[in-house]
């Protein structure tokens, strides 16, 4: 039997707007600071999730994507 880690999540600090952590989970989580994301990619962590969009600085000005996608 295998297990299924049909769920992947960014989590997000709310103060910094940071990735702090990237999970695959087996259910949905409903954690507010748990943003779902397409792939498991640990380049994720240390981005800024800020308005639905992916940066790589706090200010938001420069574009970021996974290179798994």
């Amino acid at each position: 039997m295998s297990v299924n880690y049909d769920y992947n999540y960014a989590e997000i600090n709310p103060t910094t707007h940071m990735c702090i952590g990237v999970y695959s989970l087996t259910v949905p989580s409903y954690d507010p600071n748990w943003t779902e994301i397409p792939v498991n990619d640990p380049e994720y962590c240390m981005k800024y999730y800020i308005d639905g969009n992916w940066y790589v600085d706090a200010a938001g000005t420069i574009p970021w994507t996974s290179s798994l996608l």
